[in-house]
């Protein structure tokens, strides 16, 4: 049978067949054997094991649009890219790398800024700049709450959703919003760290208008050069410089300080100050780095 795996625990994985049940499963000795391991969006052809605890098995996993190792997912359509405008600090360096990884790996990003209510002026500012570079935005508070229909445009009915950022900026209460119950453990503040206490502790698949939604573990770093990122695909995670680099005197303007760069001169006109410093920083780092980490985007890419 087809199936796509919606929850995987100590080697035994849930996957929902194309019949619409739940079934568990585990994997073949052969995934192992190739360092392949089963991930939670995989679509997956499943057999009778025989075996009355684990009534299925793995037999092969289909092609992965896409794979992403932190959090461990596959096949994700829109990626939700939730951070707080304070409780914990924004962290937009860390915000316009996952940008640029899901450039890389053909995800739809959107971006939700949440505890708006605790800094409105510094959330409208940060919604105002990341909307008019180009990314689907919203806003959410005690008093604002998100449509489920308004996410559901971003990537249209059965996507698979997925949401990521740092912990505690309220991932899981958005979840538990979206699909209207308290499915998801919603954790505080560390008073000692300041930063988010984690409370998701893995990754699982629930249904969203005949799609799928999941909340994820969140982290707090994520290194561009040690997952083999290319300098020239920083651009990815910045589609307004991509975008005013058409105007460039040169086709391989990086943007830094040649001659008639588009870029630099709208450089707080239609592009962000920060953003820009930011993309500078990134692309320079992986420019000087270039020849190292060659091969690393295993990590990221089904090989």
């Amino acid at each position: 049978m087809e199936g796509k795996i919606t929850k995987g625990l100590g080697g035994i994985y849930s996957v929902r067949t194309s019949s619409g049940d739940t079934v568990s499963a585990s994997a073949r000795g052969i995934f192992r054997k190739a360092k392949i391991t089963p991930t939670v969006g995989d679509n997956v052809i499943i057999s009778p094991s025989g075996d009355p605890d684990v009534e299925y098995v793995i037999d092969k996993i289909e092609k992965r649009k896409n794979w992403l190792i932190r959090p461990p997912v596959a096949n994700i359509d829109v990626l939700i890219l939730c951070f707080a405008v304070k409780d914990p600090e924004p962290d937009l360096k860390l915000l316009d790398k996952m940008l640029i990884i899901c450039g890389l790996l053909d995800i739809k990003p959107c971006i939700i800024f949440t505890k708006c209510d605790l800094n409105d002026e510094y959330g409208q500012s940060l919604f105002e700049t990341y909307k008019k570079a180009g990314f689907d935005c919203f806003r959410s508070g005690i008093d604002e709450d998100i449509d489920p229909e308004e996410i559901i445009k971003v990537g249209g009915k059965n996507a698979i959703f997925g949401f990521a950022g740092p912990s505690g900026v309220g991932k899981s209460t958005l979840c538990n919003g979206l699909l209207e119950g308290d499915i998801m453990k919603v954790g505080d503040i560390s008073d000692r760290l300041k930063r988010g206490k984690h409370t998701t502790r893995h990754v699982e698949l629930f249904d969203f208008f005949g799609g799928f939604i999941m909340d994820t573990p969140g982290f707090t770093s994520l290194s561009l050069l040690e997952l083999g990122v290319e300098y020239k695909s920083v651009i990815l995670g910045y589609p307004e410089i991509a975008k005013e680099g058409l105007n460039c005197r040169f086709d391989d303007c990086r943007h830094a300080s040649e001659r008639d760069c588009s870029v630099i001169e709208n450089i707080g006109v239609t592009i962000d100050e920060g953003r820009y410093s930011r993309y500078r920083e990134f692309e320079e780092e992986l420019y000087q780095k270039r020849n190292e980490y060659t091969g690393r985007k295993k990590f990221y890419y089904e090989q």
